[in-house]
Parts: structure tokens; sequence; C-alpha cells
């Protein structure tokens, strides 16, 4: 029943979001509070790199979803050479949107006497190396929601077009089956290698990412749009183009079985 409340409080909000921006169904994944990955982020990302615990003291379970945009906000921005400003709005509106999510889940688990976390959608990251202490897209990769491809994006059965958010609660639920296979097409093949093309900066490569160069990027963008949509006052730090390519909306067909 608690899955059960947890998915369907996600779809609601989504369904009913009160935004620009249309959106696909959203995914949902459980995993174990205590899993190891999470352990293994500590070394691979930062000792900072904060534990399921650290979000909630009590943690027994983590929840991550994903929320994908509608196939014409990532069409417009595979068409444009500079960012979308559609894009630039579906970002904007997705983190307020998340931020909604968060807020449904704790008023509906209070009623049932579970306790939430949350990190903010976005912003928790050191600005001097880059570095996000809580990743919501690798929160969503220990729950089964997908695999990191090329693009250094989280590729899922909705594509990588979109935005993940996550809670920790304090109840213990069944982990979603992980996916153990890559979902990328470069990975897999090599066969395709659209997101480096896409690139605008030659930032993303085959032989990862230079954070510097697409941070600097979208902050180029930032000040565009901020311009543009001073009704929002918000931060516009996107570009979006390295999720438009064939695992923007679901996993590629040769990775199918």
């Amino acid at each position: 029943m608690l899955k059960e409340l947890i998915i369907g409080t996600i779809e609601e909000v989504v369904a009913s979001a009160d935004t620009e921006t249309e959106y696909r169904k959203p995914l949902v994944g459980f995993a174990n509070a205590n899993d190891e990955e999470f352990e293994s982020l500590k070394e691979i990302v930062a000792p900072e790199y904060k534990f399921p615990t650290d979000i909630l003291a009590n943690a027994k379970s983590v929840v991550a979803f994903f929320i994908p945009f509608a196939k014409e906000v990532v069409e417009l921005n595979q068409q444009q050479q500079d960012c979308a400003p559609e894009w630039a709005i579906a970002y904007h509106e997705t983190n307020v949107l998340i931020s909604q999510i968060c807020d449904s889940l704790k008023n509906e688990m209070d009623k049932i006497g579970v306790k939430v976390g949350w990190e903010s959608p976005t912003y928790n990251f050191d600005k001097e190396r880059l570095l996000s202490f809580w990743s919501h897209r690798s929160a969503a990769k220990i729950c089964g929601l997908g695999d990191f491809g090329l693009n250094q994006m989280l590729i899922s059965k909705q594509g990588s077009a979109g935005r993940y958010g996550s809670i920790v609660i304090d109840r213990q639920v069944i982990p979603s089956q992980k996916i153990n296979k890559s979902l990328c097409l470069y990975y897999r093949n090599g066969s395709c290698g659209v997101c480096v093309d896409s690139c605008p900066t030659g930032a993303l490569t085959k032989e990862g990412l230079n954070k510097d160069l697409c941070y600097k990027m979208c902050l180029e963008n930032d000040q565009v749009f901020k311009e543009k949509f001073d009704r929002f006052n918000d931060i516009f730090d996107v570009c979006g183009k390295c999720q438009t390519g064939p695992c923007a909306y679901g996993i590629p067909d040769c990775t199918k079985e």
C-alpha cells in the first residue's frame, strides 16, 4: 500500500501540474537506504557525499522519481542551435514541480506516521568543484530507474529528457529491481555518439565531460534567459542538448530484450 500511495501521489501531482510544460508519465523506483551503492558514492564523488541517513536520521528506504518532458519540448531543443526557451522554462517549472511533489509526499506520509526527508531539486552542489553531495540521478540509478549513458545522464524507460527527484523515508519498502546492463548505444556497441556531436562547446567527449566548460555554457544561457524570462525570477543555467539524442524518449531499440 505504501508504494501505491507514493506512486499515486507523484502521478497525481504531475498530471495536475499548472505549468506551461507538458510531461509524459513519471517513473518511480525504490531502494534500501543501506544499499552499498550509496556508500560507494563517497569514494566515487567525494568524502562529503551524503548517505540517506544524513538526510533523514532513521532512513530505511529511498524513493526516486523521473519526470519526463513531453516530446514537443525535446524536439524544440533538438531543432534549435541554441538552448530552446521551452527547455529553459521546463527546467524552471520542473524544479518547482519536484519541490511540490516532495511537499505532497510529506503531507501524505505524515497522515500514516512516516517521516520524510529530501534535498532540493538543484543547486545543492559545490560551485568550486562542481560536485553534488546528493545526486538525484545517482539515487534514481540505485532505485532501478535506469543506467548512465555517454551523455552523463540516466537513461530510463522514459528516456533521459527530463528531471529527477528523490526522497528518503523511515519505512522499509521492497526495493525495485536494478538495471544491470548498459542502455546506452555507444556503451553497448559503439553505434552512437549523438550527444557528443550535439554538445555546443565540446565539453562532452567520448572520454568524459569537462564540467567547467559545460557549466560556463550553462551560465551564459542563464544570462540570456534571465533577461527573457524575468517574470520567473529564477536561475536558468541549462543547455540540455546532450539529452536530445536517440535516448531522449526511451531505451534505444537495439538495447531492448
